[in-house]
C-alpha cells in the first residue's frame, strides 16, 4: 500500500483489516491466485481512497468474468466456500431483498452508514442499537463489518449489540446495496 493510500481519511483500518482478510481467504479457499489478489487490492484501495464502495468478492468476479449475468453463479459458489472459513457459519438469506432500509438507524450513525457504504454491506434490521442484522456477499466482509459496528457501538452507546451477519445472494446484494447506498 503506497503512503497516499495509507493517509487517506477513506481508508480506514477497517477496510485495510477487510481487504487483508477477505485476500487470506481467497487464497485459502483457492477461488484467486495471487496475482488476482494483488489487482482486486488495488482496485478496493483505488475506490475506497476515492469514497467509492467497493467489495473484494465483486471485485472478483469482474476479474475472471466479463459479462455481468456470470457473476451470480461465480459470487454463489465463492460465498459459500468462504461461508466455511468464518465461525461461526454464516447461513444464507434469501429474503434479504425484501427487508426496509434502516433510514433512521443509518441516520443516526452517520460512521456506521459510510462504512456499510463503503463496505457494500447494508444493514438488514435493527432493534435500535441493540439487535442489527446485516449482510452481504462475502462472509468475511459481513465478519469484519460486524465487528466494527460492535465496536462503534459499544464505544458510543455504552450498550453491546447483539449481531447477526447472513450472506446474501447477488441479485439481493446488488439491489440492497442500491436501495441503501444509492442517496
Amino acid at each position: 500500500m503506497s503512503d497516499q493510500s495509507a493517509e487517506s481519511a477513506n481508508l480506514t483500518e477497517w477496510h485495510t483489516y477487510s481487504l487483508q482478510q477477505s485476500a487470506a481467504a481467497f487464497l485459502k479457499a483457492n477461488i484467486a491466485a495471487q496475482e488476482e489478489v494483488v489487482t482486486l487490492s488495488e482496485q478496493c484501495i483505488e475506490d475506497w481512497n476515492n469514497n467509492l464502495p467497493a467489495e473484494p468478492l465483486f471485485k472478483l468476479a469482474t476479474l475472471e468474468a466479463d459479462n455481468e449475468s456470470q457473476y451470480e453463479a461465480s459470487i454463489e459458489r465463492w460465498s459459500t466456500m468462504l461461508a466455511s472459513l468464518v465461525t461461526p457459519i454464516m447461513p444464507p438469506a434469501p429474503f434479504a431483498a425484501k427487508m426496509m432500509t434502516p433510514s433512521a438507524f443509518y441516520e443516526k450513525h452517520q460512521p456506521i452508514y459510510d462504512l456499510a457504504r463503503s463496505l457494500k454491506c447494508p444493514i438488514l434490521y435493527n432493534e435500535d442499537a441493540d439487535v442489527i442484522g446485516l449482510g452481504s456477499i462475502n462472509p468475511v466482509t459481513a465478519t469484519i463489518f460486524a465487528q466494527a459496528l460492535h465496536a462503534y457501538i459499544t464505544n458510543t452507546q455504552s450498550i453491546t449489540p447483539y449481531i447477526t451477519c447472513v450472506r446474501m445472494n447477488y441479485e439481493s446484494w446488488k439491489s440492497l446495496t442500491s436501495k441503501h447506498f444509492g442517496r
